[in-house]
Formats: C-alpha cells, structure tokens, sequence
C-alpha cells in the first residue's frame, strides 16, 4: 500500500466556520467565568431585552419594571448583533457551535458554486447571511414579546437562517419561496420549533426562543432568494 496515500481529516470544516464556533465558545467561557458584576453587565447590553427596546421606541427612560430603557438607537440595536456572541450555558454554546459548522458547511459550498470560486466574497456573504438572519430572528422576537419578554441570547436565529438558505438555494436557478418543497420543509420546520418551544423546559431545561429561530429562518431564506436572483443575472441562466 502507498505509504504517502494522504487520510482525509477527522473533521473537514472550514476555517472560516471552525474559527467563529471556537469564538463562539470561548467568548462563553470568558463571561461564564468572569465576576458575576461583567457577566449581568454583558447580558445588560448584548442581549435581546424586549422591555428595555420597547421603552425606548417609546420614548421611556425607565421602564414600567424599573429597569432603564436603551439610552439610544446604538445601544438598542447592538442586541440584534451581539446576541449571537452569548449563550446560555455550555450545552446552548457547544450545540450551536457544532451546528454552525454541520449546516454552515453545505451552505458555504452552494456559495463557492454560486459565486464561482471560494475566496473572501464567499466567507463576506456567508456571514452576512449569519447576521442578517440573526438580526431577522430578533425583530420577530420583539414583535411576538411587546411590551415585555424574557431576554434572548444565542446565535440560534444566524443557525436558523442557515438552515433557511441551505433549504431554498439547494434548489438552485428554480429556487423560490413558494416552490411546494420548500414550503412543506419551512412548516416542518416551524411545527418542529413550536413542539419544541412547549417540551423544551421540560426535556431541555430551558425555554425555546422559537420566534428568534422561525425569524431567523425566514431572513436566511430571503436572503438566500436574493444570492440566487444575483447568481441567476450574472449568468445569464
């Protein structure tokens, strides 16, 4: 047997993904083991906090609850984003990080096609379309949890919008939003995470912030619409 004969790796992920799911836990174990005073000022200001966000859009400088309103429109978006750097506890960041390079992965590789080859173009809308869908999970948050709502952390709505774009752009030049494939796997998909959002106390130990993922997965979908009407152009096909 050739002895130069090259073994692939245990695990083929890609840098880019690799690199963002270890972020993704070592931010965690920054903050879990930092003093308990930077880990709740942390979530004070990365975390989706409906009451603080709608008193702001109100105007408010404390809301009913006593808790203070965001002082201005950087600090009440600043949530839609750095949300997705904090988590719960260690199963939360560990699963998503795992899941991030499971679904990341053929979604990067549907990019590379799409845009020819892979380079920095692709990792840019790769993490765009993470953000993008993050942000998309965080304003159905807000609207389903107006005035108040528990706070919401996680990078499950950047997942979600993943999933969202992987589902729709699998499809190629015939992708669209109401193709009957992607219809019937988007309503598994949101049966899936209301099921969840009533279990998941009890199996998980945990609440579900299932409209932070079917948000999320419709951001990721659009925009995933909107890289295949792109390609489509380009290519004239």
């Amino acid at each position: 047997m050739d002895s130069q004969i090259k073994r692939p790796p245990i695990i083929n992920a890609p840098l880019p993904l690799t690199v963002f799911a270890v972020v993704l836990v070592v931010l965690h174990g920054l903050r879990v083991f930092a003093p308990q005073s930077f880990q709740i000022e942390v979530l004070y200001h990365g975390a989706l906090f409906p009451e603080r966000f709608w008193g702001w859009t109100d105007g408010q400088v404390m809301t009913p609850s006593g808790v203070p309103a965001y002082p201005g429109v950087l600090a009440a978006l600043a949530p839609f984003v750095l949300s997705a750097l904090l988590h719960g506890d260690w199963f939360h960041v560990i699963l998503n990080a795992v899941f991030l390079i499971a679904i990341g992965k053929p979604v990067l590789e549907i990019l590379t096609v799409l845009k020819g080859r892979y380079g920095a173009g692709v990792i840019a809308t790769l993490f765009v379309l993470i953000f993008i869908s993050q942000a998309g999970g965080g304003v159905v948050y807000l609207l389903l949890n107006n005035p108040t709502g528990a706070i919401a952390v996680g990078a499950s709505g950047g997942l979600s919008g993943l999933m969202g774009a992987y589902f729709l752009m699998r499809d190629g030049a015939a992708a669209r939003l109401r193709s009957r494939p992607f219809l019937t796997v988007t309503a598994i998909f949101i049966i899936a995470n209301m099921i969840f959002a009533f279990v998941g106390p009890s199996l998980l130990g945990a609440s579900i912030a299932w409209e932070v993922h079917v948000g999320g997965y419709i951001a990721g979908a659009v925009f995933g619409r909107l890289v295949i009407w792109d390609a489509v152009r380009k290519l004239d096909i």
